[in-house]
């Protein structure tokens, strides 16, 4: 035990006038355990420390900023198992100062060979972090990694590339992260490269980018010949080819073939049967389709492609009582903070919505609401939507007060670069 940790728990043992017994019946280490680790013979596991800090009555990590140097070994170098196990506790519980604290002394190190190793325990506890479900805790330490490898193309870069990706690409740096993130994608093992596709074609769907979402879904397909990641690729080729001008027949085809995958996917491919049917303008299966989807828990998958639908058909007083039904549903998706299907789907909500409001001359607010849900559709990227909301809103442009139209011009010059981009 280093001499400042030493020093420390022996004040506590003073203060509070224990002796080893003490400590050992109060903490629950055996005594010749005690013995061992006071009288520097052997080494204190963090367990052990966070026990003698129960003991004496202190906040978990009261003594962290002590433990640092006990994660080195004789040789002054990071020890693998006691540094792996304190950084990831460090990162896992927030203790933010004692974590970079680690790292600082893992990265100084002047060997090359063991600064390696050290940025190997790094990655290794990001992906522990990552795995057990605490991707916000982990993305420092890929950052820090990406940072520091001097090799650019190793497997571990390139998955720390994806993870990153994964953890932000809801956020405002997505579309950097996704940049760097194709660049990567050759060093990956295949299993990691399978995720990637499919996170990548997802978040090209969230922005309904279809070129891109036919690409990276034909890829998948080429890398995984069955099972989930097969069905999920198909799946959004056939989303992907309804919108780039595919029949209907080579849809439902597709349909059929993910229908064999799973029960999963037999379940998922009836419900897509009908929105294929709706987006090839077949509206007079809206009925049937809610009434398959009705009492379903993925209701609000749906619920836009119906409104919609009955918009569409003119039947107003039928989509007003739709939005009256499942208002608990639409308040659920529209704070949502679960699956990022929800964000797509209450945008897709709020665009059938907005046409609604338009069509029984509710104009104020029909406009409103497409400028809003076109000012959201450009901060994410999702060109087609932004122009589908711009060119809704010149339909009515007539019923604009002067403070929509000002809207509207700000959002057309501030999307104009980005739709030269697509176009």
């Amino acid at each position: 035990m280093n001499v400042a940790l030493f020093q420390e728990i022996q004040r506590y043992i003073q203060l509070y006038k224990w002796n080893k017994t003490d400590l050992s019946k109060k903490s629950g280490i055996h005594i010749s355990e005690i013995s061992r680790i006071l009288n520097h013979r052997q080494t204190l596991s963090l367990q052990h420390l966070d026990a003698i800090t129960k003991a004496f009555g202190l906040t978990e990590g009261t003594l962290y900023p002590y433990y640092v140097e006990e994660c080195l070994n004789e040789g002054n170098h990071v020890d693998k198992r006691r540094g792996i196990q304190f950084l990831y506790k460090c990162a896992a519980e927030g203790h933010e100062k004692h974590c970079n604290d680690l790292i600082t002394l893992m990265l100084e190190e002047n060997s090359m060979t063991i600064r390696k190793k050290n940025l190997s325990y790094i990655f290794s506890v990001a992906e522990q972090l990552f795995l057990s479900g605490k991707e916000q805790q982990a993305l420092p330490l890929y950052e820090i990694f990406i940072d520091s490898e001097l090799n650019r193309f190793s497997e571990k870069v390139a998955v720390s590339y994806f993870r990153k990706f994964y953890i932000v690409r809801l956020t405002d740096r997505g579309q950097h992260a996704l940049t760097h993130l194709l660049d990567q994608l050759a060093y990956m093992p295949t299993d990691i490269r399978k995720e990637a596709y499919m996170w990548i074609m997802a978040d090209y769907y969230r922005r309904e980018d279809w070129r891109q979402v036919l690409n990276y879904a034909e890829k998948l397909i080429r890398l995984a010949t069955e099972g989930e990641y097969y069905g999920r690729a198909l799946m959004y080729k056939g989303f992907a080819l309804t919108r780039l001008g595919a029949s209907l027949e080579e849809v439902l085809d597709l349909i059929e073939q993910y229908a064999q995958v799973n029960e999963f996917f037999a379940d998922t491919a009836i419900g897509n049967r009908y929105v294929a049917l709706l987006e090839y303008g077949q509206l007079e299966h809206v009925d049937e389709y809610l009434f398959w989807l009705e009492d379903r828990k993925d209701m609000y998958v749906g619920l836009p492609r119906i409104l919609d639908s009955y918009v569409r058909l003119e039947r107003l007083d039928d989509a007003k009582r739709l939005i009256e039904r499942y208002k608990h549903v639409i308040d659920d998706i529209s704070v949502s903070k679960g699956p990022w299907l929800k964000g797509k789907m209450y945008l897709d909500f709020r665009c059938a919505y907005a046409l609604l409001l338009c069509k029984c001359h509710q104009f104020d607010e029909g406009l409103l609401e497409l400028v809003e849900v076109a000012e959201l559709s450009n901060r994410i990227g999702n060109m087609e939507r932004f122009k589908k909301c711009l060119l809704t809103f010149w339909q009515y442009r007539l019923y604009a007060s002067s403070q929509h139209e000002e809207k509207y011009t700000q959002l057309l010059s501030a999307g104009i670069s980005k739709l030269n981009m697509v176009d």
